[in-house]
């Protein structure tokens, strides 16, 4: 299968999706784009909020445009208690004919453009405001290589989750007692989102313990505890190697 084309490769991973999700059920407990109502939502107060810089590279504008036509389709969207958030779902297939920018992305463990460059910042946002948040993390990915350091860094090693339409999504289920919705903002130089309730969310402590191995791979746990909690929860490990 790794040596099919990647389009044929692509094809093979979301018929398995799709009968997985038919199978369990998830298909009926996912949001859709469009549905609910988002001028509901939008009276949401404000419950967490992260703010995150862009950072100059190459590509830059094109990683703006993509995550300012990403955010359109995830704003004020309601996603009701035991609902489901697919990143790709409500997104969508980043392509040209939507007018998608080609942006960089981590392709095959090296940086190349592609359709839709860019958009993992904004998937890492909202990782980022569920784990806070004390949801269920149902599908997340790491990306392969740490193409940043210690000065360069906007977010934690270990905060980020890489999509990649057919492949890799981000899901999330909510297991408040209320539903949410997402906002974001997006300036030249800063991305900025929150997650919004009725209800009031007290924020989890979230842990990204890193560890540098002497095989030059980088291992981050992730842990959380939930307000209330006494215990740290271990919810993953994240390993990365430096880029080239």
């Amino acid at each position: 299968m790794k040596d099919a084309p990647r389009e044929i490769r692509r094809l093979g991973c979301r018929l398995r999706r799709l009968a997985g999700d038919w199978f369990t059920g998830r298909c009926r407990a996912m949001v859709a784009p469009g549905a609910g109502e988002t001028l509901q939502a939008a009276a949401f107060p404000v419950r967490l909020t992260i703010e995150q810089c862009i950072l100059a590279a190459d590509y830059v504008q094109a990683k703006i445009h993509n995550l300012e036509m990403a955010r359109r389709s995830l704003e004020n969207l309601p996603v009701p208690p035991r609902g489901i958030l697919s990143f790709w779902r409500v997104v969508g297939r980043p392509t040209q004919a939507r007018g998608f920018q080609p942006g960089r992305s981590l392709v095959g463990g090296q940086l190349v453009p592609d359709y839709g460059g860019g958009l993992c910042q904004l998937s890492g946002i909202l990782y980022y405001l569920c784990l806070q948040a004390g949801l269920e993390i149902l599908e997340r990915h790491p990306h392969s290589r740490d193409i940043y350091d210690d000065t360069t860094r906007y977010a934690p090693l270990g905060a980020d989750a890489t999509v990649a339409y057919g492949f890799k999504d981000l899901r999330v289920l909510n297991t408040l007692s209320e539903p949410i919705c997402f906002r974001v903002s997006i300036s030249t130089e800063t991305i900025t989102g929150c997650l919004c309730s009725p209800a009031v969310i007290e924020p989890s402590t979230v842990e990204f313990v890193r560890t540098d191995r002497a095989d030059g791979v980088r291992s981050v746990e992730t842990r959380r505890r939930r307000a209330g909690e006494r215990g740290f929860q271990r919810l993953v490990v994240s390993e990365y190697r430096r880029i080239g």
